[in-house]
């Protein structure tokens, strides 16, 4: 018993040794930011900030001294918007704080002391392209920015906050949150097993202010799916390219990783058809095989004829697969293969009766993967 006293004492004095160096640590960190935190901080405004373009809502305030030239604009297609006393005005591809500078100059002319204040009340959509290893590469479009709060309960007063996978703005206690890296990944269908989120590729649209042209950073998006930290899930905006490289060897993990982070979707719209009890498009887990779609069908029937899996790649290629089915074969095998958005499954079908089927039976979840162009140039190879 003695000895099991002198023991606990020697961990608890250890324990408590670890803790006040790591609170001494902390205390020091602690008054270094203290130090270097001064008026200089306010200053640092993002240098890719905002573009203002078409579509954008804007409240415009020249001087709070004079109400009359306050003004709610919306940028129309040409990019312009109407101003007391300026009239029309063209105002796309600048950012607030150069659209602000530029009007103080032009009012100046008719105010005393211009102090111009620009602030976007509504964003537009806008429209990312995310290339390379991603499950639905191409054009998307994301909401510029989304409320969470119902506009019956608009208040006053702007807030900069932040959550896990979005940045939120609230303005006059709507709460926004502005579309992120997350978010566009999300869009174009989430990652695959050979997508490397350790350097992601992104290309802006640089500021008037700063040269114009395009500006390129590289992102490693795996340090916040391992470590949570959320840095790398940037704001971003409209024109921006997202380029997810390819890795040489799959990647298991990274998927699982993916859908703890809601990055991928959990569940995917595959299509079954032909000699099975229920024909149509299913819903199934993102980790299903083929026969677990086929089981969902109701099984199959007595089968006549092969089996034909079709999938549409990201890179327009398609992987076509001809093989007799048996529901015993290996989860994940070349003839039990891990589903995807979009799978075609025709089980003991002739291609004509198969096609006709699945163009008049072929749902929404579907209708943006497969084209019927592409599927009868598929079926006819």
């Amino acid at each position: 018993m003695r000895r099991l006293l002198v023991i606990y004492t020697y961990i608890f004095l250890f324990i408590s040794s670890g803790n006040s160096e790591l609170i001494s640590a902390t205390n020091e960190s602690v008054k270094n930011n203290q130090n270097q935190l001064n008026e200089n901080y306010l200053y640092k405004l993002p240098t890719t900030d905002y573009i203002i373009g078409v579509g954008d809502k804007l409240n415009i305030s020249v001087s709070r001294d004079i109400p009359e030239l306050m003004t709610v604009v919306t940028v129309d297609g040409e990019g312009t918007i109407y101003l007391p006393k300026l009239n029309r005005v063209f105002v796309k591809n600048l950012t607030q704080t150069e659209l602000n500078n530029l009007l103080n100059e032009a009012y100046a002319k008719f105010v005393r002391y211009p102090n111009v204040e620009v602030l976007v009340t509504e964003y537009r959509p806008i429209r990312v392209q995310v290339r390379g290893e991603v499950e639905n590469p191409g054009l998307h479009t994301l909401e510029g920015a989304f409320s969470v709060l119902p506009a019956e309960k608009i208040k006053d007063g702007p807030v900069l906050k932040g959550n896990n996978n979005a940045l939120e703005y609230s303005y006059k206690g709507l709460s926004y949150f502005f579309p992120t890296l997350f978010d566009a990944i999300r869009a174009s269908g989430g990652i695959t097993e050979y997508s490397d989120l350790s350097n992601i590729k992104i290309i802006r649209k640089n500021n008037l202010s700063n040269g114009g042209g395009k500006i390129t950073t590289e992102i490693n998006y795996e340090s916040m799916m391992k470590n949570g930290d959320n840095s790398p899930n940037i704001r971003v905006y409209d024109s921006d390219i997202i380029i997810v490289k390819k890795r040489e060897k799959p990647n298991s993990m990274i998927l699982g990783q993916a859908s703890l982070y809601n990055l991928n979707p959990k569940f995917i719209n595959v299509f079954v058809t032909g000699r099975v009890n229920v024909p149509g498009t299913y819903e199934i887990p993102q980790a299903s095989v083929l026969t677990d779609a086929i089981a969902l069908a109701g099984g199959s029937k007595v089968v006549k004829g092969p089996l034909t899996f079709i999938r549409f790649n990201s890179d327009g290629t398609y992987d076509k697969r001809k093989f007799r089915y048996r529901n015993s074969t290996k989860r994940g095998s070349y003839k039990n293969p891990k589903l995807k958005n979009g799978d075609l499954i025709f089980i003991g079908e002739s291609f004509a009766t198969a096609t006709t089927q699945i163009i008049g039976e072929l749902t929404s979840p579907l209708r943006g993967i497969v084209s019927t162009y592409a599927l009868l140039k598929v079926l006819e190879d």
